[in-house]
């Protein structure tokens, strides 16, 4: 299951994501199992983010750091 700060985090935007990704660069975000489909997620640092059983159908991930 998704940890709930992460997922409010990102439910921010990208901007405030890769910010908080820069200012913790220590935490493996855990998105697992969320619903992320059709959420626009250009440019978003997802390196090393726990992804299993997440919902990325038709999200935008150009430019992604998967």
């Amino acid at each position: 299951m998704a940890n709930k700060e992460h997922l409010a985090i990102l439910r921010q935007g990208v901007d405030v994501w890769n910010e908080w990704r820069e200012k913790h660069p220590d935490v493996a975000p855990d998105l697992s199992r969320s619903d992320l489909s059709e959420v626009d997620l250009s440019g978003v640092n997802l390196y090393e983010a726990e992804l299993q059983e997440a919902n990325l159908r038709s999200a935008d991930l150009r430019a992604a750091r998967i």
